[in-house]
């Protein structure tokens, strides 16, 4: 046999490998990757008859949607897990009972279980952070992640890359890279056709997909120059209604449920039985879903673009009508039909519930085709549709749409004349731009923040502005207004009881106290991190424990800084925090840095590196640089240009130090 047909049976064998281990509790992750047509889907669907009954396999799909199904793989499993998992997933909203339904469902079946997540390069935000999740629990369970996707459209800054990342540091890895086809095997696979093997792998490149597509449309005269051509060969001699079928599905980029085909095709889905017989697509009791998602992109793009409209407008009328439809996938038809009104009336909700369930770059996405809408939003509604975007830009790091869209909020708040908004909305509008490293600009929106929330009357929103503005001072070395500042916001927090705005507040006094000298600031930073902790303040409990170990590296109080790093990791990676744990893993690196574990320190900054965070990334591309100006490497001299960019905006001392002392260091080596 073809060493490239042979190949294929290696691989299935090692997942299978994978599933006997994990019957003894020794769970692993397995990536299957390759480019598209590649065979992944081919080797998936293997698995079943493979393993008989020695495990389960359970199979979920990620569409390419414009904007992504939050949780959607997870889903695709409703009706093949227990009752607690399909109800987390479909009813959403809280995460961490996705989480512990997911864990629960893998931790103790009857079986092992094969978890398969096809196609994880669309996957949605809230699936790629439950992913996450059992990634760094799958190796105590009964249980194998297969996670298929394309390698070849993964950019540096792809959401996947940080996952990959995190796959690296599991206890099992299982890589299945996917290989083209050989010609010798294409000469096999195309020799009952009668076709010229040459003129096959010229076509195709050896894609088995490819490969099979060309094979069936058959006859080599005949034979397309494109898969495209191929997959439209297939469809020759299909009856009128057959055709007109697969045309309505193609334009829906997931699996169509059972009620939606039946309400789209009036004849039912015996009209698919041709072509199912041609092997397009398969037809279930539960769903309709083309064989290969380069069949149904082959078809809808192939579509004229007013018949292409027409089919999308038939999917939204229907979705429209059925109770309970996805709100994203509303969008996202009414979107290619180009229906206006209906992306103004539904958008807004598939946004919330994309940030509810974690998918803030689905969030985003769905707030900014709404806000091409903005001229059928009253002021006020535009107001609050701004924030939210700017919230969502500023916690997925694309701080230029997020300072853009907050600058737009504040100037509509300040024509409404309603105080406390504005207040508000310069507060985020502060702490947004600090985030974009422009120090200025954030200290003169939080003096305004002040102002405006001293009219308005309201304690608690002042007490924020307040913190918001000790924690600048801090943050730039100016103590003693930092203190004054922020006990005036302690006072107010306790007075109005909220638990989050004390351990903020106490944050920053604790940490102006400690660097400034004062033997009583750090407690205080405890007292901060003690707060957080007990009133389950995650956020501010990561921003504690940051500030206590950045104190303690900078104090070059290496072994107590240990003691606060392994917990404060373990914590931001539970609460899944990711912001801070990118954080965390660049302080890691400077500990790992300073004790000359150079190979270490380089392994835990690269996340740091990657992200637009000026306080994160900063001192990434610092270590980097001295690292390889250690070494003798090139390249150093360029990263610390780059690292003294991003510190000169920021206008803090503890940026523009490390990098000076690093220029310093790299001119005298």
């Amino acid at each position: 046999m073809d060493g490239g047909i042979l190949e294929r049976d290696l691989e299935l064998a090692r997942l299978i490998a994978a599933a006997r281990e994990a019957a003894d509790g020794a769970g692993s992750v397995a990536l299957v990757f390759g480019e598209a047509g590649i065979g992944k889907s081919s080797l998936v669907n293997a698995l079943p008859g493979a393993l008989s009954a020695q495990a389960r396999v359970l199979v979920g799909q990620c569409d390419d949607l414009a904007t992504r199904r939050p949780l959607g793989p997870f889903r695709d499993l409703v009706g093949s897990v227990r009752a607690e998992l399909a109800q987390a997933v479909t009813e959403g909203g809280d995460r961490h009972r996705v989480y512990d339904a997911l864990r629960a469902e893998l931790g103790d079946p009857p079986h092992p279980t094969v978890l398969v997540v096809e196609d994880v390069h669309w996957a949605d935000e809230a699936s790629l952070d439950a992913l996450r999740f059992l990634v760094r629990r799958v190796d105590r369970m009964p249980a194998v992640l297969v996670l298929t996707y394309r390698d070849d459209e993964l950019s540096r800054e792809h959401p996947l890359r940080h996952l990959l990342g995190q796959v690296s540091r599991a206890a099992r890895v299982h890589r299945v890279p996917l290989s083209r086809l050989s010609q010798d095997a294409v000469r096999t696979l195309s020799a009952a056709s009668r076709l010229d093997p040459a003129q096959v792998y010229a076509v195709t490149s050896g894609n088995p997909f490819y490969v099979a597509e060309v094979v069936a449309a058959g006859g080599t005269g005949d034979v397309p120059p494109t898969v495209v051509d191929a997959v439209l060969a297939r469809l020759r001699g299909l009856d009128d209604a057959a055709r007109d079928a697969l045309e309505q599905l193609a334009v829906v980029p997931s699996a169509v449920e059972r009620p939606l085909a039946d309400a789209l095709l009036p004849g039912g889905v015996c009209q698919l039985t041709s072509a199912e017989r041609r092997g397009l697509l398969v037809v279930s009791p539960e769903r309709v879903v083309f064989r290969h998602e380069i069949i149904r992109r082959a078809i809808a793009d192939s579509l004229p673009s007013a018949r292409r409209i027409e089919l999308n407008r038939r999917v939204l009328a229907v979705l429209v009508a059925q109770p309970g439809a996805d709100s994203s996938r509303i969008v996202h038809h009414a979107a290619q039909a180009g229906d206006q009104d209906a992306i103004a009336r539904y958008g807004p909700d598939a946004a919330r519930d994309a940030a509810r369930t974690g998918a803030h770059r689905e969030a985003a996405a769905q707030l900014r085709l709404v806000l091409r809408q903005r001229l059928r939003y009253g002021p006020a509604e535009l107001a609050d549709l701004l924030e939210r975007f700017a919230v969502e830009s500023y916690t997925i790091a694309d701080s230029p749409a997020a300072v853009s869209a907050q600058r737009e909020a504040v100037a509509l708040r300040r024509s409404l004349g309603d105080l406390r908004a504005l207040g508000a909305d310069l507060r985020w509008l502060s702490r947004i731009q600090w985030w974009a490293g422009d120090a200025d600009a954030a200290q003169e929106a939080a003096r305004e923040a002040i102002d405006v929330l001293e009219q308005a009357g309201d304690e608690r929103l002042l007490a924020l502005a307040l913190s918001n503005t000790s924690q600048l001072r801090m943050l730039s070395d100016r103590y003693a207004e930092a203190i004054g500042y922020g006990e005036r916001a302690i006072t107010l927090a306790r007075r109005t009881g909220d638990a989050a705005i004390l351990s903020h507040a106490l944050n920053n006094v604790g940490t102006a106290r400690w660097r400034g000298g004062d033997p009583l600031g750090r407690p205080q930073l405890e007292e901060s991190l003690a707060v957080a902790l007990k009133a389950d303040e995650a956020e501010h409990a990561c921003r504690a424990y940051a500030n206590v170990i950045w104190t303690l590296l900078e104090n070059l109080r290496f072994a107590e800084a240990d003691h606060f790093l392994a917990p404060a990791m373990e914590f931001a990676d539970r609460t899944e925090h990711l912001g801070f744990l990118r954080y965390l893993q660049v302080e890691l690196a400077l500990r790992q840095f300073a004790a000359g574990k150079w190979d270490e320190a380089e392994k835990h900054v690269e996340s740091g590196d990657a992200q637009e965070f000026p306080p994160a990334r900063c001192p990434a591309l610092t270590v980097l640089a001295r690292v390889r100006i250690r070494r003798g490497a090139q390249g150093g001299d360029e990263l610390l240009g780059r690292a003294w960019e991003v510190a000169a905006r920021t206008r803090e001392l503890q940026r523009t130090a490390p990098v000076a002392a690093a220029r310093a260091e790299a001119a005298w080596l």
